[in-house]
């Protein structure tokens, strides 16, 4: 397959570009993995050095007709995991695919905060280099036309650069939690006649990509469009009356019909009345939700339904009110049937984003979780991993072990099971607030403590137990109430919002899908080993094409034969994403960051309680007789079968 290539040497201003036809490069991951391990090396580099490289672009199937192809895709090493890391963006590769190249490779470092411009006419791609002063970037992000951060960076964009696009165009661009933290996003929004759509933001968020973005190489935002369209050498899946019969030769069912199946869960479920990732997971988690920090397993399941009664009340009905009766529904940039994108009152409302600063910080009052995700949302951070960090932080000045005015709050959360069963609406304010202040002390590193807790919850504990060590017990680690996947000496990712054992597992690629992420199940670990593994090699798919995973129930055995028809490429699917999987993991292993035992005790007892919740009776029991020594063994098993199915060495 050939793929054209743009590189853009931020601190030469050199550019070229190639096309490249190399044998097991079928997408972005592919080449991304091989910049990165065989020519630039860069697990000998810090994920912040210069001479690292940002890879960013599109799937081979973007241009096509097929709803999801069109996920924009970075790819780089995480400052917070350790590793190589891979984060999506939806719908952007659909103003992307315009430009005329497949992928952009990032090299070098720009003196000032610097903005891309990348534009195509259907025959050459045009780069230009916008710099900006540093306070000018400050100020912007404090306030700009009334709003702040990310919105407001935007906002300055569209009106600045507006005028050099004759047709649609997409921003793409960091907040000041890109500045400060390891866990910075870039966000993008779909934008109409220069104009922001309500309800279509999306991100790549996961592992920091904007961190690297704006730290190793200086670029807060990238501009893109043009008029390219994309022609494929074999059969042209960008006409509907092409791509609709390879469609249906899989699933001998109309196309549509088979679409509209399979995604039922994130447009709307006539069972349960409601849509999207919000609308349904709260009732099928039940008293299993994440809360207070991920306290569940210290409250007995008669009080967590009643918390989870009260979410049902506060926080899920006024969603389904405002945004699914309504049919508040868009999509992030691409046509679409699903519509996934569902909002509410001016606020994308989707399941993770609201978990994480919500139920799981002590808010499950939405009209008050609409002001925290808000502050997170526009401060540019990964709101999975600030959500975690938020509620990690009010727990330890609930206990005391921080003080508000160290971290810059303006008072102590109501972070108790009581709270959210008795007050909830009064608890969810007071703690939604607290969130929101926290966003923007850590954002803009306000303080010596907010500027600690920016290195995520894993290397801010070292610091920390330190610091305040006579505020321990003894034996005890800030680390012992915080919950992440710990990679290395230092590597952490916070997990995806389930009470799920699979989220909790050390692998190359965590804190996404590339695990067995089913809540409420508790299974033996070899079982466990080869459900992650089995995930993992169709996850790794959707990201090597840009594909988004919500088309994932019709699309996943409809990829072989796109590749067929497309390309003439004959690809064994299962046996290329095993072979990228264990080169990931030697990437991993190079760069330092291997398997380790969980370094939380919240997590052992996240795990441990699982088995008791889930109804594993036998594993229970062994954990009640040693909690440790068992959760030891349960890991080291799930890891040793792992690396048996894959054939490599990725144990404790």
């Amino acid at each position: 397959m050939k793929f054209t290539t743009l590189k853009i040497n931020l601190k030469t201003k050199e550019i070229s570009m190639n096309e490249i036809q190399q044998e097991g490069i079928y997408g972005i991951i592919d080449y991304a993995l091989y910049l990165h391990d065989e020519v630039y090396k860069t697990y000998e580099l810090d994920p912040y050095d210069p001479k690292n490289v940002t890879v960013f672009g599109k799937g081979p199937f973007a241009g096509s007709v097929l709803p999801g192809a069109h996920r924009l895709v970075f790819i780089f090493r995480s400052p917070l995991y350790g590793t190589l890391f891979p984060s999506t963006m939806g719908g952007a590769a659909y103003i992307f695919q315009r430009v005329g190249v497949d992928f952009v490779v990032l090299e070098g470092k720009r003196d000032k905060p610097t903005i891309i411009l990348l534009q195509g006419d259907g025959e050459n791609v045009s780069v230009e280099l916008h710099e900006m002063e540093l306070e000018k970037l400050l100020q912007i992000w404090r306030s700009y036309k009334g709003e702040e951060g990310v919105y407001a960076l935007t906002e300055y964009l569209i009106e600045n650069f507006k005028d050099r696009f004759d047709e649609e165009f997409r921003i793409a661009c960091v907040g000041p939690a890109s500045l400060n933290t390891n866990f910075g996003a870039i966000f993008s929004q779909t934008l109409k006649n220069g104009k922001r759509v309500e309800g279509s933001e999306d991100w790549a968020a996961r592992g920091g990509p904007g961190s690297v973005l704006l730290r190793a190489h200086n670029v807060v935002a990238i501009i893109f469009g043009g008029k390219a369209k994309k022609e494929f050498p074999g059969e042209n899946i960008g006409d509907i009356k092409v791509a609709r019969p390879i469609v249906e030769g899989v699933h001998k069912k109309p196309m549509f019909q088979v679409i509209g199946e399979k995604t039922t869960k994130y447009r709307y479920n006539p069972k349960l009345k409601t849509g999207g990732t919000f609308g349904g997971n709260y009732p099928a988690e039940g008293d299993f939700v994440p809360i207070l920090n991920w306290q569940m397993p210290y409250i007995n399941k008669e009080e967590r339904i009643k918390i989870h009664e009260n979410i049902m009340k506060h926080y899920w009905e006024p969603f389904n009110k405002e945004a699914i009766e309504t049919k508040n529904w868009t999509t992030c940039g691409e046509p679409c049937p699903v519509v996934c994108k569902k909002f509410r009152r001016g606020h994308h409302v989707e399941y993770e984003p609201y978990e994480a600063n919500g139920p799981l910080s002590g808010s499950i009052y939405i009209y008050a979780s609409d002001i925290s995700v808000h502050a997170v949302d526009a401060m540019g951070f990964d709101a999975i991993e600030f959500g975690g960090l938020a509620s990690w932080v009010l727990e330890l000045v609930y206990r005391g072990l921080l003080k508000p005015e160290e971290v810059g709050l303006s008072g102590k959360p109501d972070f108790t099971k009581d709270d959210l069963i008795l007050k909830p609406v009064e608890a969810s304010e007071k703690n939604a607030r607290l969130v929101a202040e926290l966003a923007h002390k850590v954002a803009f590193a306000e303080t010596e403590i907010a500027k600690i807790l920016g290195l995520g919850k894993r290397k801010a504990s070292a610091i920390l137990d330190e610091k305040f060590k006579d505020r321990l017990k003894y034996g005890e680690s800030f680390k012992d109430y915080a919950v992440f996947t710990p990679l290395g000496e230092d590597g952490e990712i916070c997990p995806t919002m389930y009470w799920a054992i699979g989220n909790y597992i050390p692998l190359p690629i965590q804190g996404r899908y590339w695990t067995f992420y089913q809540f409420g199940v508790f299974l033996e670990p070899e079982e466990l080993a080869s459900k992650i593994v089995a995930s993992a090699l169709y996850e790794f798919w959707y990201d090597n094409v840009g594909w988004c995973r919500f088309h994932r129930g019709w699309m996943k055995p409809v990829l072989k034969a796109l590749f067929l028809e497309a390309y003439g490429e004959n690809v064994d699917m299962e046996e290329h994403a095993k072979k990228v999987i264990r080169k990931l993991i030697n990437y991993a292993k190079k760069a330092g960051y291997e398997p380790v035992f969980w370094d939380s005790m919240r997590v052992v007892d996240l795990v441990a309680a699982g088995a008791e919740e889930f109804g594993n009776e036998k594993w229970a029991e062994k954990f009640k007789e040693d909690k440790v020594g068992t959760a030891k063994e349960y890991l080291k098993r799930v890891l040793d079968t792992y690396s048996e199915i894959l054939g490599v060495d990725w144990t404790i």
